[in-house]
């Protein structure tokens, strides 16, 4: 089941924030990722963004609730937002 998240991220140091949070995720999950594309056709996470006017919208893909919680969380923690809930598709 795919869990989509959507963050609306600036242009500037919000996006080298974004950037370098988004590493530091992949980083810390890293292991499990590895398991996971073992074990199933599907990324365990994928990251696209959709440019706006004065913003880019980061759409990023999960496997998991918990993991999608996760980041949502530490992004809100490194922010000091509250992001959108995610969509469950």
């Amino acid at each position: 089941m795919d869990v989509v998240l959507k963050l609306p991220v600036r242009d500037g140091e919000e996006e080298r924030l974004f950037g370098a949070f988004l590493n530091r995720f992949i980083e810390s999950c890293s292991d499990v990722a590895t398991h996971w594309a073992a074990a199933n056709d599907e990324p365990y996470l994928m990251v696209r963004s959709d440019p706006q006017a004065d913003l880019d919208l980061k759409v990023l893909i999960f496997q998991e609730n918990s993991v999608a919680q996760a980041f949502r969380s530490g992004w809100d923690a490194v922010t000091g937002t509250r992001a959108p809930n995610p969509m469950l598709n």
